[in-house]
């Protein structure tokens, strides 16, 4: 026959394991320390020992939660696209050229000076290399692609010209790496605006100060 002592003390045992164990970590403190090991050692050297590291958490429960790496990188680029597009619809749509050139500034504006720029083409190198990340990376650049079509002027050529605009964005952006002055949004903003004089040869674009 049970001692009545032992009965509370056994209730509790049942307690503290019913109760699940409050998370330390966030998701999104999770997903934000893996990019920035991800940034620091690119996706082939990121390991989760370095992830739990950073957050000073065990490996065990990183594994419990997100898997693998290549589920905790998935999940990195899953938050990226859902970011852009807040973003992007948090922006006012203002259509004509200089909604455009407010909009085509924000977004380069957006790029910085161009420091650590090389971590993230690595990156986007890696994504070419895997069907769904690849899908993930088309979809935000048709993000963009479209954001910059709703602004501008109706014309038939609207998606084509979206696109040359996003095209010469990237470009520009590659060729600074080459050229590395002056800083990444001026030299992609000067060459966008080149281009948006061809296009509306009767408005002027001015560039943000320094």
């Amino acid at each position: 026959m049970p001692r009545i002592g032992c009965v509370p003390r056994f209730r509790d045992v049942i307690v503290t394991v019913a109760v699940p164990r409050p998370k330390l970590h966030s998701d999104e403190a999770i997903l934000d320390a893996t990019m920035e090991v991800l940034l620091r050692r690119g996706l082939a050297g990121f390991t989760l020992n370095d992830v739990a590291a950073e957050l000073g958490m065990s490996r065990a429960a990183l594994i419990q939660r997100f898997k693998n790496k290549d589920t905790l990188y998935r999940r990195v680029m899953e938050r990226s696209g859902a970011q852009r597009r807040d973003y992007l619809a948090s922006m006012p749509v203002e259509v004509g050229a200089q909604g455009l050139w407010r909009f085509l500034t924000e977004i380069i504006s957006g790029m910085g000076t161009g420091e650590g720029l090389d971590s993230y083409l690595l990156l986007a190198w890696q994504d070419l290399r895997d069907t769904t990340l690849r899908r993930m990376a088309l979809e935000r650049n048709l993000m963009v692609r479209d954001a910059i079509a709703a602004r501008l002027p109706k014309m038939a050529e609207r998606n084509e010209v979206a696109a040359v605009l996003q095209d010469v964005i990237a470009g520009a952006t590659m060729q600074w790496m080459v050229e590395r002055e002056p800083s990444l949004t001026r030299y992609v903003l000067e060459r966008v605006r080149r281009v948006l004089g061809l296009l509306f040869p009767h408005e002027s674009f001015e560039l943000p100060k320094r």
